[in-house]
């Protein structure tokens, strides 16, 4: 067992989630203490090699003996993406690399298939995580190779056991990668073949951003999660009805030559400092009590947002944690209120883009309403 003393306490330095680690293991008897070093051993390794390191403060976890070994993993990683917040892409994602440390992450919702995906396919490729992807911003990952979580009765999936990656015959865990390729998984049992298929940049990160931790309070985040969402070419999901069918389409996809990305502008909040001020919910305007108020002279003009950007006549805007869509009038009148415009100025500009439009002047007001009940407009006097 990898451990250094400390009188007769037992001590395990890891690495994990790109933080570093001790294990307390000195209240659990010898066998139990060495069951758990198993199957934490690949982070145990990466304490003494070359890996991607956020966090360089070790953390004291004590292992107790109440605990199964899914509660150890569940706190190794809750407390991982608090010491990340903010900090780094956090996914909801099994990510696995080739030889060379090129990596590929398998997005999904729980129970949308990661855990398999990373059980099958990382027979052939190596284990970085099956759950937590840590991405910086130059797309290095920092491994997170906990042992894989499998549910044992589909009606319970809270019941879980852990193997360690080594009993499961995963690839060996490189401590040095780097992100490749993303694809989001659809299970379709009527795929007569495994494809790998486009799909557009927004509805690929609207299908990405509640797999995410703390995007918004990451400088930058929507746009990071964008070029994430497109390294190595345009969005794309992995479309299979089962996936051992897919080793050799998947390692081509990691292994095939790079695509140039979508264009998007991406469009920053003028204060990047007020990131973790910004409302998770849409407070209403308290200049703007009901959409009647909006009369042809109310001033507007853009609210705190976290970030955003700009793609195929749509805008995507995070207000707070909260993802908003935008297309037709909705964007147009959001791009425009970067400074303040009356209504009437809005429905010049929402005509000059998309047409005139015999209800103009209504719909441009219900729209504007509505990204102000939003939070993603507020009256200049707010």
């Amino acid at each position: 067992m990898s451990h250094r003393a400390k009188g007769e306490d037992r001590h395990l330095d890891m690495v994990s989630m790109g933080c570093r680690w001790v294990l307390d293991v000195s209240g659990l008897d010898a066998a139990t203490a060495a069951g758990t070093a198993a199957r934490w051993q690949r982070c145990i390794d990466l304490a003494t090699r070359a890996t991607t390191i956020v966090d360089d403060e070790p953390e004291t976890i004590r292992v107790t003996t109440s605990q199964q070994p899914y509660d150890l993993s569940r706190e190794v990683t809750n407390k991982g993406l608090v010491r990340l917040r903010g900090r780094v892409t956090l996914l909801h994602a099994a990510a696995l690399a080739d030889e060379s440390g090129r990596a590929i992450a398998l997005v999904a919702p729980s129970g949308g298939g990661k855990s398999t995906a990373t059980r099958v396919l990382g027979r052939r490729l190596g284990y970085l995580s099956d759950e937590t992807l840590v991405l910086l911003e130059d797309h290095r990952i920092a491994p997170h190779p906990k042992p894989p979580s499998l549910v044992v009765d589909p009606r319970d999936r809270w019941r879980k056991e852990e193997p360690s990656p080594d009993e499961l015959g995963l690839g060996p865990t490189p401590g040095l990668a780097r992100l490749e390729r993303l694809l989001t998984l659809e299970r379709d049992g009527e795929a007569t073949e495994p494809s790998i298929e486009p799909v557009g940049l927004l509805d690929q990160l609207i299908a990405v951003l509640p797999e995410t931790s703390s995007t918004w309070l990451v400088p930058d985040g929507l746009d990071r999660l964008a070029r994430a969402v497109t390294v190595g070419g345009p969005a794309a999901r992995l479309r299979y009805a089962e996936i051992d069918t897919c080793h050799d389409l998947v390692r081509e996809h990691l292994a095939g030559p790079a695509m140039p990305p979508p264009a998007w502008e991406h469009l920053p909040p003028d204060d990047p400092h007020v990131l973790g001020e910004v409302p998770d919910t849409a407070p209403k305007d308290p200049h703007l009590p009901g959409e009647m108020r909006l009369g042809a002279a109310t001033q507007l003009v853009r609210g705190s947002w976290s970030d955003a950007i700009a793609h195929d006549g749509e805008v995507l805007v995070l207000v707070g944690s909260r993802p908003l869509r935008l297309a037709g009038a909705g964007a147009a009148i959001w791009l425009a209120a970067d400074v303040e415009h009356t209504i009437d100025e809005l429905v010049d500009v929402v005509v000059a883009e998309l047409g005139d439009h015999p209800d103009a002047s209504a719909l441009v007001r219900a729209a504007a309403a509505d990204l102000v009940n939003h939070g993603a407009l507020r009256t200049a006097l707010a």
